[in-house]
């Protein structure tokens, strides 16, 4: 009775109301908020979320409407309150919007393609959800985008003529500074597409930065040389220095932390099950095969579980975390010790369905926010947003 009570109780936030709303249910330290609409033709593929200067919060999401002409899904992007309440939605006619959300000066944005697959950076104001730039990049398919520490922003996309993972790099306001293709030896357009159009695998494509004593640059997760591979690329150049290959495209590395020296934490999966390299060494000079790299197996995990990777800092420490889903519908995060490989907390937050992760981010307060993706019933795609408090990573006592 109790589970079909739960049914019930998701049936009744699809048919309720007449566009986006919320539902906290799961009040505690923090906030848990379900973003609903009415209409079941819609799904919605969270991406990123940012947070603003009040405390707010934007966040990107793919929209796929079945009964539309258009193949891949537009772009909406919801501002919400510090507690998680809407403060307004707006819907673009921007597809397939590419990761994480990007700001310049006092717009934010996110990088999506046209009709002709051509992408572009699009910033809006974050007062009401204008456009109030647009910028053509002069590259095709984008897969992910990235704003650097410089301010920067770097973009992986894919092209179809030469067959290459392509790789640019265009400064604050938005000129190209340097590009580079690296070839992918084989035809990938329709995996590229599925993955756009959300009817395909989700591979992990992103783009993070290290700085090491192998020097500087940014690590890019992409197909290259006929694998899913971390391309490690120069800095100024954007040359490939190094790289982790795998299996072709069955196996790879699903998220990527820095640390300090040449110390990196990874997440990976082979024949869908996942591992995880909390501490491990990597040469970035060099190009290396994923299975000599010694891992843990996280079997708690879904088939080529989505996984996101960041630090937190604060002032009960510093940490590494992990954060993904297990086969039981809950998120999971593992909390490390960041300069080690210290396992010192795991965090579960459970649900009665299947729930992936999208993005995480630190909040001014010293918690972080989670974007992620429950599936109403177990086919009505909706946002999720979770705000944990700091006090929720305190290692507990021996």
């Amino acid at each position: 009775m109790v589970r079909i009570a739960i049914y019930m109780f998701f049936f009744l936030l699809l048919i309720t109301g007449c566009e986006i709303n919320q539902k906290e249910v799961l009040p505690e330290d923090g906030f848990t908020k379900i973003y609903n609409h009415p209409d079941e033709g819609l799904s919605f593929y969270p991406e990123s979320v940012s947070e603003l200067s009040d405390g707010g919060y934007l966040f990107i999401s793919a929209v796929k409407d079945e009964a539309s002409e258009i193949e891949y899904p537009n772009t909406q992007v919801v501002r919400a309150s510090a507690t998680g309440e809407v403060v307004w939605t707006m819907t673009y006619d921007w597809l397939a919007p590419a990761s994480k959300m990007i700001r310049s000066g006092n717009s934010y944005g996110f990088v999506a393609m046209n009709q002709q697959f051509e992408a572009y950076a699009i910033l809006i104001n974050p007062s009401d959800g204008s456009i109030s730039e647009q910028h053509a990049l002069e590259m095709t398919m984008p897969l992910s985008a990235y704003s650097d520490s410089r301010g920067n922003l770097v973009v992986l996309g894919y092209d179809f003529v030469t067959r290459s993972s392509w790789i640019s790099r265009f400064n604050s306001s938005f000129t190209l500074e340097r590009s580079n293709k690296l070839p992918v030896n084989t035809d990938l357009e329709y995996l590229v597409q599925r993955h756009l159009n959300k009817t395909g695998q989700d591979f992990p494509f992103y783009i993070g930065e290290y700085s090491n004593t192998g020097g500087t640059g940014y690590y890019v997760n992409c197909f290259y040389n006929y694998t899913l591979r971390t391309v490690f690329m120069d800095l100024t150049s954007l040359g490939a220095t190094g790289d982790i290959y795998s299996f072709q495209i069955e196996e790879g590395i699903s998220s990527t932390l820095p640390k300090s020296g040449s110390i990196f934490g990874l997440t990976s999966y082979y024949e869908g099950n996942n591992y995880i390299l909390p501490e491990t060494e990597i040469d970035v000079t060099a190009s290396q095969n994923i299975k000599d790299l010694p891992a843990d197996p996280l079997y708690e995990l879904t088939f080529k579980a989505a996984v996101v990777a960041g630090k937190l800092s604060g002032e009960n420490g510093d940490y590494a975390l992990f954060i993904s889903q297990t086969n039981t519908n809950a998120l999971v995060i593992y909390q490390y010790e960041l300069e080690s490989a210290l396992l010192v907390n795991t965090i579960y937050r459970n649900f009665d369905q299947r729930v992936d992760v999208a993005d995480m981010i630190q909040t001014g307060d010293n918690g972080i926010a989670i974007l992620a993706h429950l599936h109403i019933l177990g086919k009505y795609e909706r946002p999720l947003l979770i705000k944990l408090d700091a006090g929720q990573f305190t290692p507990p006592e021996e």
